[in-house]
């Protein structure tokens, strides 16, 4: 059995995080952490949170997200209880006086591509980020995740979304080129701190995709590395959280 409490207002901030494509969600249950993982073929995301109370550890299944996270925002209590026997059976969201009972599929979509994500992404963190698949991770810093955060709301802002993200390390740049040639383009730059590479710009293309993923970043600063022409990975929370951005290949 997993059980764990939470504040109401953590717990919708934490679920809502994985964005609006994830519908369901694998939950790990830690004796003082929380954390999910979500695979798909645009991105990989990582994230944990601290937790504290009476806790029992084990994975936990969420079927229907968007429900769950609906009834912890109309909660009449500050903490919200999770509770469910084994991963598969009936999910026990408690608050208050209310309760919600959810049926939970052994199976969650979201978690599928995981374990390979999972295998391929953590020799990469093993490597300090400097390798990924056999390719060279060059170009490596910090960037204030705002401006790249910014992306996202231009989301019917070009008919043929294209992006491209350039590092270059000696003149502390992170930049992003919006829109194709010949039509509606838009720059952002923005400082890269504590940066190292090459004497070089590195460059990598991604699809609309890039839009939607800028917003699962949380507000703050986040570690950056990227090589020529490889998926982006950004840090967050001491390295705890882990975004993964493919790019178009």
């Amino acid at each position: 059995m997993a059980t764990f409490s939470l504040e109401r207002k953590r717990a919708v901030a934490f679920l809502s995080s994985f964005g609006e494509e994830t519908e369901d969600l694998l939950l790990e249950v830690g004796h003082q952490s929380l954390k999910g993982m979500v695979a798909f073929d645009t991105f990989f995301l990582r994230k944990q949170i601290e937790i504290t109370g009476f806790i029992k550890t084990g994975d936990m299944g969420i079927s229907d997200l968007k429900k769950v996270i609906q009834f912890c925002k109309k909660g009449n209590n500050d903490i919200v209880k999770f509770t469910q026997l084994d991963l598969g059976k009936q999910l026990t969201v408690k608050c208050g006086g209310m309760n919600l009972k959810v049926p939970t599929m052994k199976s969650i979509n979201s978690y599928a591509k995981v374990p390979s994500a999972v295998k391929v992404y953590g020799q990469t963190e093993d490597s300090m980020f400097t390798m990924l698949q056999g390719r060279k991770i060059e170009g490596h810093g910090t960037i204030d995740i705002g401006n790249l955060k910014s992306v996202s709301g231009f989301q019917n802002f070009f008919t043929y979304p294209h992006f491209k993200i350039s590092i270059h390390a000696h003149e502390e740049e992170f930049f992003i080129k919006a829109g194709k040639q010949g039509t509606m383009q838009l720059t952002i730059d923005t400082r890269l701190e504590n940066a190292k590479g090459p004497n070089l710009r590195l460059e990598s293309n991604f699809g609309k995709w890039l839009m939607p993923c800028a917003s699962l970043l949380s507000d703050g600063e986040a570690g950056v590395h990227m090589g020529e022409a490889t998926s982006i990975f950004l840090v967050q929370n001491e390295g705890l959280d882990l975004l993964v951005i493919k790019n178009e290949v």
